[in-house]
């Protein structure tokens, strides 16, 4: 159950940072995450990640998708 939200954790801070608006994947993802359940903590919101984990998934994801958003 926590790898789940580590990675609900990642992909939520990624789409935030690099979705393009309302049409984009990015922010489809925002609204599919809402829908499980998953609301982020305060402060994954203001950008610090809640385990190294998390923010590895995240680096992971902006360097594989970051330039493609």
């Amino acid at each position: 159950m926590g790898d789940r939200f580590e990675l609900y954790g990642a992909l939520w801070r990624f789409a935030a940072d690099y979705h393009g608006g309302q049409s984009s994947r990015g922010y489809r993802l925002l609204s599919r995450l809402s829908r499980t359940g998953y609301r982020p903590g305060i402060g994954l919101q203001q950008g610090r990640f809640e385990s190294r984990y998390q923010r590895d998934i995240y680096q992971l994801l902006v360097s594989r998708y970051g330039k493609d958003v």
